[in-house]
This record gives structure tokens, sequence and C-alpha cells, in this order.
């Protein structure tokens, strides 16, 4: 199976999006043809390339503005320029994080890529809402904080491999709202002081 990852974060490194798509790859498991891509650097002729033949792709983003980051949707627009009435019809899956606690927050997003793959010519495979995306980058598998995540992450791998469509899932995180934005603002707080930065002269 040749399947296309595409990493749709602006940071070129640790970024919530390529967690993501390594959890998911883990889950997908070895002996398929896996192409990598990241639109951080990449050239949209490339991954027009990239994507050819594939029989699934993958794209995995942070949410902007309630929408899709300027340079993937630049990205999407040469795809779909590029690929649109092509003989083969790969499946589309995006998964999308934010940092707000409610994954609800993803489900403009996900209209509009459903929107271009239709135009693309691509068929909607399932799409994936995640909300607390401030807890990725400390999440582990068997951490009960992130358990509603990797389900939703093992539902997508197993209808990856299957080839099959599915409705979307949003996933909030496992603990209190109150909790998720009492840890958000400790942790503000702390990368302030670090930084030098005074929050009794702020607050004034």
């Amino acid at each position: 199976m040749k399947i296309c990852l595409i990493n749709g974060s602006p940071k070129l490194n640790n970024s919530a999006s390529g967690k993501i798509i390594a959890f998911l790859e883990q889950r997908l498991g070895a002996g398929h043809n896996y192409i990598h891509c990241t639109t951080a650097n990449a050239k949209p002729q490339e991954l027009v390339d990239s994507i050819s033949g594939c029989n699934a792709i993958i794209i995995a983003f942070p949410l902007y503005a309630d929408g899709i980051p300027s340079r993937l949707l630049r990205l999407l627009i040469s795809i779909e320029t590029s690929l649109a009435g092509a003989a083969t019809c790969p499946k589309l899956y995006v998964i999308i994080n934010n940092g707000y606690y409610e994954a609800r927050q993803n489900k403009p997003a996900l209209d509009m890529m459903r929107i271009f793959c239709k135009k693309a010519g691509f068929e909607w495979g399932q799409g994936v809402g995640i909300g607390g995306g401030g807890m990725i980058h400390t999440a582990a598998t068997d951490s009960w904080l992130t358990r509603n995540m990797f389900k939703a992450l093992d539902v997508l791998a197993q209808n990856i491999l299957s080839g099959k469509s599915a409705e979307d899932i949003l996933s909030d995180p496992n603990i209190p709202r109150f909790i998720y934005i009492l840890a958000g603002n400790m942790g503000w707080k702390n990368m302030a002081r670090k930084n030098g930065i005074n929050l009794k002269k702020q607050l004034i």
C-alpha cells in the first residue's frame, strides 16, 4: 500500500502534527510504501509528484483561525489544479488539532477539506478533529490523559488499512475543561518567566 503522510504544520521541527503522524504510522505498521512530506519546506510540484499513485493520503495540520494554514492552503490549490480529473482516485484522511479544549472547533476546517477533496477528485475517507492540542507534546500511549486521541487514531488507522470511509471523529481531552485551562495558564506563565517577563508589571 502506498501511503502519503503530509505534515501541514508551518513548523519545520517539533510540531504537534508531526507527532500525530508518527503515532498514526506506528498503528499502520510496517510493510507499506510511506511517502513523507512537510508543507514547511515542500515545493508544490514535489508534493504533487509524491501524491501521484498513492492509495491513501493523510494530511495532519493545526487549526489556524478556524481554518487551514496559509502555506498548506496554497499547496492544496496546486494539488487541485494538477490532479483534478486524474485517473486514480486516492482516499483522503485528515487530522486537525487545535489548542482549544473543544474538538468541535475543527469542524469548519474539516468542511473546507471536504470541499478540497471533492474539487481535487479524491474520495473522502475520514476526518479526525483533536481538541486539547497543548497536551500532544506530552502524550504517551499509556496515559489516560490522551486516551481519546489514541482511540481515534486506532480507528483511523484501521479504516486506512481497509480502505474504508467512515464518519468523522471529534476527540476532546480526557480531563475536565477547567483543569485544561488551568494547566495551560500555568504553562504560559512559566514560559513568560523563563523569557524574563515580569508578570506583575505586565498586569499593572
